[in-house]
């Protein structure tokens, strides 16, 4: 997995029974593998589709995937396994562009991750499973937030309504309404988080940071209560779910817009990232709030991503929820940094096995569906029969 900040790949190794729970996928091997930086200027460069070309979207899509298979290698030694023991790859790639239903304009549906699984599966000899976004979106969806669908698996409860929160590029949460309750999942992007967080750090130091360490620069500043009060003013904050975003709204220009607008304001850098950091808060909490109207009372918010590493960030969110408990994925044995990798794997194995790997109320698709591009590997026919004839079996 690559995410909307793109600052590396992470990969998850673990077991995936036929039907993964919690207990199942807890504390599964992790390994991060960072974009070195001249590696990520020419990922970021495929995001400015003014300048960006068919040629080098096409290289990129074969060296993405070089990158992911050396991770995927590099994940398995680092486990103590070896790649032999590994019967499957999940990959999500990396998105470069994403125009969900209503975007607007004349903009045809359509979501572009590269990274070529064909390459990842001719370097492991695995069998690889990619391009998930794309069979939600042919059947109506969004496309995302395609993690509910283990968001609901892992971490629905008996009584209780909770909220799977991911802070990411993008800030996007999941309602999981207790098991057998009437209500249905609902999952959507909030808004803008880490994405416009780090380029503003970027921006404003001249590069010599990427991102505010621990928050403490944007805890250091105070919200210019009239520019946060312009950016709540968007339309996408007041659309209902299902709803997507990415870079194409909240990337690069939404940034430098808010930059200017702190600058002619006579902001210092920090309180542009105090202001940035108030609009995720406030953002996210309005989402949930508004989702006790559909889904009754919310219990507890169950925060991943990198997001997590903010802990102002967090706070802030927590001040904005005083009735809600804000925790961790840790609490329950799940790296925050590992969760949407891990996710992958799972979407992945029921890919393979032929079972549904949506949730059409946080997608909006007009049916579940079966994502993922299976690109047969060395293993692929020992695979497939162990995996129909003997289907409880781990993939």
């Amino acid at each position: 997995m690559s995410g909307t900040s793109a600052d590396g790949i992470d990969a998850v190794l673990l077991a995936v029974p036929a039907h993964p729970q919690l207990e199942d996928v807890r504390y599964a091997h992790h390994f991060h593998r960072p974009y070195s930086p001249e590696e990520r200027d020419t990922i970021f460069a495929l995001f400015d589709t003014e300048r960006t070309t068919a040629r080098n979207v096409c290289m990129m899509n074969f060296r993405i995937g070089e990158w992911f298979a050396d991770a995927s290698l590099e994940a398995v030694r680092s486990s103590g396994h070896s790649i032999k023991d590994v019967d499957l790859i999940g990959s999500h790639g990396q998105t470069v562009f994403h125009s969900p239903p209503g975007a607007g304009g004349d903009s045809q549906p359509s979501t572009l991750q590269i990274g070529e699984p064909s390459v990842i599966a001719e370097r492991t000899g695995i069998t690889t499973v990619g391009d998930f976004r794309v069979r939600d979106m042919a059947a109506g969806g969004h496309g995302a937030p395609l993690v509910s669908y283990v968001d609901v698996l892992l971490f629905a409860h008996a009584t209780e309504t909770r909220v799977v929160l991911n802070l990411g590029g993008i800030a996007n949460a999941t309602i999981v309404p207790p098991i057998g309750a009437r209500a249905v999942p609902l999952a959507f992007d909030t808004g803008p988080a880490n994405m416009v967080l780090d380029w503003l750090v970027s921006e404003g130091t001249d590069s010599a940071s990427s991102f505010d360490n621990e928050g403490l620069l944007a805890a250091a500043g105070n919200v210019d209560e009239t520019l946060l009060a312009e950016l709540l003013a968007d339309p996408y904050f007041a659309a209902p779910p299902p709803k997507t975003t990415g870079r194409e709204r909240f990337g690069a220009a939404f940034a430098a817009a808010l930059w200017a607008r702190a600058r002619s304001r006579g902001l210092r850098l920090e309180d542009a990232l105090a202001t940035a950091l108030a609009l995720t808060a406030e953002t996210v909490a309005r989402a949930i709030v508004a989702s006790e109207l559909t889904h009754g009372p919310i219990s507890e918010v169950i925060a991943g991503g990198g997001g997590t590493k903010n802990p102002t960030l967090v706070q802030a969110i927590q001040e904005r929820l005083p009735k809600v408990r804000v925790t961790a994925h840790e609490k329950y044995g799940v790296s925050s940094q590992a969760k949407e990798a891990l996710s992958f794997a799972i979407l992945a194995s029921a890919a393979l096995r032929g079972q549904v790997n949506t949730i059409p109320s946080c997608t909006g698709a007009v049916r579940p569906v079966v994502m993922g591009k299976i690109v047969p590997g060395e293993n692929y026919l020992p695979l497939l029969r162990k995996t129909l004839f003997s289907p409880g079996e781990p993939s």
